[in-house]
This record gives C-alpha cells, structure tokens and sequence, in this order.
C-alpha cells in the first residue's frame, strides 16, 4: 500500500526553527491542534521558545473554555485579528471555515508565513496508509461504508477528517488505516497529503458564496488528487476527473451506466446490479441503504478498498451488513408496502437531487417528498427536473413556498409533523416518503439530526395511532 511517489513535496515544517505559531479559528478542529501541538512540544511552550496564539472572531467561540485551560487567557484572543497578528508568525493553522484567500493571509505568505491546516499537520505526521474521500454529496456514507470494510477486514481503521472526529486526533488514537472526509476549504490548504488512494464522488453547486464560481470550487476538491497514488473516478462527471495524472498513477471508474471494464450498473432479473469488469457483484436488494446514488457510493467505496489489498468480492460481501448513517437516505419504517425514508442531511439542492434520482428507479408506486427549511438564498429553480419525477410534494418551513412554486399541486404545511400526517393518508403500498427538504433545519429545528429524530417519530407515532 504505497503512496503516489516521483513527484518533489513541499518542504516539512522545520519546527526546531519555529518560534510563534498562530492558530485561527477555534471549534473541533482549532481545539485538536492546540492538543496536537502541547502533545508534540509541551517542552518548548513551557520554557518560552514555541510560542502559541489564538484568534477567533467569535466572542463566544466554541472550544474557548478548552482553549484557555489549554493556553492561558493572554494566548486566547476572541476578537478580531490584523495583518501585524499574521505577520508575527512563523506558521499559522487555519480553521476549514477560515477563507484562505484572506488579504491578511496572502501578505502573509509573501513575507514567508507558512499557512496550514488541521490535515497538513496531519499528512507531516501519518505514516500509515490514507485513503481521501471529497464531493458534494456521500463523501459521509463513503467514508464510513470503506472504514466498516476495512474493519471488516480485519484492519484498524479510523474514519476522520470532516466527518466529525478531527484528524490529529485520530492520529493520536492511532490506526492501520486513515479514511478522511475532506472539505473544500479543508484541502484549500494542504500540500503534502500522499493517499494510497483518492475521490472526487460528484460536484454540484454549494459554497458558491466562498468560490464564486464552480470552476473554482471544482479546483478546490481537485486537489485531493495531486499526491495519491490511485484515482477513483465518477465516469460521468468531467469536472470530477482529475488534471494531468501522474505517471503511472492507478486509475478505476464508477458509473450509473453499464460498463464493462471498472464498475458499472445493469438491470438483471428485474434487480439492479452493481458490477466489477462486467461480472455481477452486489445487488442493490442486498444493500442496506436505499437509492442509486447508494450503489454510486458503493462502488467508490469499493474501489478504494481495493488500494488497500481488499479484494471487490470481500468489499461487496461487507457492505451487505452495512446499514448506511442516520438522517442519510435511510429507511425508518415499512409497513403496509410503504417505506419512509429520512434523508434530513440534504441541506442543499444536490442533495435532495440525487435522492430524488437515486429513490425514483426503485419506487413502484408513488414518490411523495417532504421538503423545505432555509434555503439560505438559494434559487431552488435547479430542482426543476428532479421534482418532475415527484408525485406528491409537500412544503414546510420557511422557504417552502419557494419549492412549491416549482411543482403544480404543492402543499404547504405548518409544521412536519401536518407533514407527515398528510403523507400517511396519501400513502399505499408500494409508495416511498422521502424526507429530503433541501434547506437547512434552523427555522424550526435546532438542527438536521432533530429534524430526522422527530420525522422518525412522527412516522412511528401514525402507525401506533392506527393500531
């Protein structure tokens, strides 16, 4: 399991040469390179030869409190911060959330300032295998279908990275095998990250109030692949395929279509099929989560276990006991021939368009979809086509009526809870509800998983009224 080899890396952080480090930002992963960092040289900072600071915008900055004990209050500043506050520093630690195209930041670089983040820290660090995972939609459900793999596998896995737990401190519980999610703005500042093996899933537009246009936000996720030594690729999304592979580098392909090299779909016996080089290897019958972006996520996932020696037919066999993440495409209740599917992590459009694709081929009956929330300005007319293939869509929430206007014969609801109670009296066997609201929770929730609790609940609640 060798990483992509041949090309010159950046130069290491000398940090013998170090004097002041400047970490921006707080939250998960500003605390875990504060912990990385007195783990690394509590020596140095106690005797007064590594300095570290910390800024945060905000007042009341998550992980303040963890900070201070970590630092002492002079070294944490929640406040705003200048160019003479980047400029004192040898090496600054940028939060993901941070732009790193920051005026204070470029000038910064120019007198020589190197600035990192939490995951170039890391990759300076790892010396086992990585496997990188990026896109717009089911990095979250392929990192953790290639994690259970892998453990499957017998292996020591650790899923990190965007998914939660912050990579330094996976890198601290230790493992075989590192599986990062990777952001955008996560791999906007990394250099020296080598993957075993690496994946853009999809790209749809998202934080297009960061990159302006999806040209740049495409060169953003891109990046994942310039040091690894595989590619996993999404046949039918261009923009997805990396630029000027290296010599050599390994290359395999995942597609909706049929193919008969790498992995592809066909129909057999009335069942849909995943296949590897032409031969049937998994059903979507015997996959615990529900769609065809879920097959599309099953081959990524696949195919990148296969960089770490674990043979197609192994992976496929493991993802059968699989049962996919909360509030992701995942089915809550069947009765009656009805499934009730929770899918409250689609907080954008491209989310809710790939369930709507992947659940469509696979729903006999009708489609009904639940949507709506904040669509934080969204301009919701790029549902257009996935809600042609709807039959029932009802709204809530505060930019419901938004979606609505795009679908004759809509309904606003109240709450989800009228929402759910409607969808009950439509539904008959052989239908699908779909939670899938493309906006954000916070108008009435206090976030996505509290909307997919309470639509579970609320779907359990109709059935033991009915009985």
């Amino acid at each position: 399991m060798a990483a992509a080899s041949g090309q010159q890396l950046p130069p290491r952080i000398d940090w013998q040469q170090i004097e002041q480090v400047t970490v921006l930002g707080l939250g998960k992963s500003g605390c875990s390179v504060l912990r990385f960092l007195l783990r690394q040289f509590s020596g140095r900072i106690e005797a007064g030869q590594l300095q570290v600071n910390v800024f945060d915008s905000r007042a009341d900055a998550p992980g303040k409190d963890e900070a201070i004990q970590l630092l002492g209050n002079e070294q944490v500043i929640c406040g705003p911060w200048g160019l003479e506050d980047t400029l004192a520093a040898d090496v600054i630690v940028l939060s993901p959330g941070i732009d790193a195209r920051d005026e204070s930041l470029e000038l910064a670089r120019q007198a020589g300032v190197r600035v990192v983040g939490d995951i170039e820290l890391f990759a300076q660090q790892v010396d086992k295998p990585v496997i990188a995972i990026t896109g717009s939609n089911g990095k979250s459900t392929v990192t953790r279908m290639v994690e259970f793999i892998a453990q499957q596998e017998g292996i020591k896995a650790i899923a990190a990275g965007n998914i939660g737990l912050p990579a330094l401190d996976a890198l601290e519980q230790g493992a075989d095998l590192y599986v990062l999610e990777l952001s955008s703005f996560q791999l906007e500042t990394v250099e020296t990250l080598a993957p075993i093996a690496a994946t853009v899933l999809n790209l749809s537009p998202d934080h297009l109030d960061r990159y302006g246009d999806m040209q740049d936000y495409a060169a953003a996720k891109l990046r994942i692949y310039q040091r690894a030594a595989q590619h996993v690729i999404n046949r039918q999304q261009p923009d997805c395929q990396p630029v000027n592979a290296a010599s050599g580098c390994v290359q395999r392909f995942f597609g909706a279509d049929a193919a008969a090299q790498d992995f592809g779909l066909v129909q057999h016996q009335q069942e849909t099929w995943i296949t590897h080089n032409g031969r049937l290897l998994l059903g979507a019958h015997q996959l615990g989560v529900q769609g065809i972006h879920n097959l599309l996520n099953a081959q990524a996932a696949i195919a990148l276990a296969m960089a770490a020696d674990i043979e197609p037919n192994a992976a496929a066999r493991h993802l059968t006991r699989f049962n996919g993440l909360a509030h992701r495409c995942q089915l809550v209740k069947e009765r009656d021939g009805v499934k009730w599917v929770n899918d409250s992590k689609a907080t954008n459009m491209g989310a809710t368009e790939a369930a709507i694709e992947g659940m469509r081929p696979i729903v006999h009956g009708k489609l009904i979809v639940i949507a709506g929330g904040v669509g934080k300005g969204a301009d919701f007319t790029e549902l257009t086509t996935a809600l042609s293939k709807v039959d029932v869509l009802l709204t809530i929430g505060e930019d419901g009526p938004k979606i609505g206007r795009l679908f004759n014969g809509s309904r606003q609801l109240n709450d989800l809870s009228a929402a759910v109670r409607l969808a009950s009296s439509l539904a008959e066997s052989g239908d699908m509800v779909l939670l899938s609201p493309a906006c954000a929770s916070f108008d009435q929730f206090a976030n996505f998983e509290q909307r997919g609790e309470q639509f579970a609940q609320l779907v359990e609640a109709c059935y033991e009224q009915s009985a």
